[in-house]
């Protein structure tokens, strides 16, 4: 009976598997339902502790998750929040957790993304030479621009040239990343851009913010010079019509 007892504390009963988005820099729920009678844990790929209930292992101040996790005390609700995503948390979380002294987990799986905002613009034609330019935005440093044609990487050769460019916006936080495709062929179809990363998959937004010109209000100091004219017009049309009736008298 004992040895029955021993095993039963040991059993190790598998839970949902999940898998789950995040987007990098922003927060994300690791799901575990639970109803635990002593205590509990989250750990990362199985070897990093991301969460214990009791902070007996959170005394590591070299953890990466010290401080970035956040759980709404209850017994029926494992679940923790992770803020602050970044490249490095993708992978599997485990939720561990003792319940009628069977010890169950539940797996989840974080997919982490990161995402940018693109713009893509023709500049036109230069000594028949066609000219495209593309522009992104994000918070992820690893990553490029690529150009695709009908689904085909294209690269540098005698008649395309790909170039890029990248700098930083450190007020923002913000890596921005320029790339420009010269060809002299006349492709059926346009070339487009996109971004890609490295560990990360990506979001991207096509927008290219300021692509309409904004109107411009006229200053107050032209408009009073365009209505003196308009009311001498005015002016001299009633002492013409005053003249003339008076004329007629």
């Amino acid at each position: 009976m004992r040895t029955f007892l021993a095993l039963l504390m040991v059993l190790h009963v598998s839970g949902d598997n999940t898998t789950i988005k995040g987007v990098l820099g922003d927060s994300v729920l690791l799901p575990c339902r639970c109803k635990y009678d002593k205590d509990f844990q989250w750990q990362w790929n199985e070897k990093l502790v991301v969460f214990n209930e009791t902070l007996s292992f959170m005394s590591n101040k070299s953890n990466r998750y010290t401080g970035r996790t956040t759980w709404e005390t209850s017994r029926n609700n494992c679940s923790v929040l992770l803020a602050n995503i970044t490249a490095e948390d993708q992978g599997i979380y485990e939720c561990c957790f003792h319940t009628n002294r069977i010890y169950e987990k539940s797996s989840v799986y974080l997919i982490v993304s990161a995402s940018y905002s693109v713009c893509q613009k023709e500049d036109g034609v230069s000594g028949g030479v066609k000219v495209f330019q593309c522009k992104a935005g994000g918070r992820y440093r690893e990553a490029w621009i690529q150009w695709t044609l009908d689904g085909q990487l294209l690269s540098n050769s005698a008649t395309t040239n790909i170039s890029h460019k990248n700098h930083t916006d450190a007020v923002k936080g913000i890596y921005n990343f320029s790339s420009k495709l010269r060809t002299n062929l006349n492709w059926t179809s346009e070339p487009m851009c996109d971004v890609k990363a490295i560990n990360v998959s990506t979001i991207l937004n096509y927008v290219c913010d300021g692509s309409a010109e904004p109107i411009r209000e006229i200053p107050k100091r032209i408009r009073s010079i365009k209505v003196v004219p308009i009311c001498l017009a005015v002016g001299l049309c009633l002492f013409l019509f005053y003249s003339i009736s008076r004329g007629h008298k």
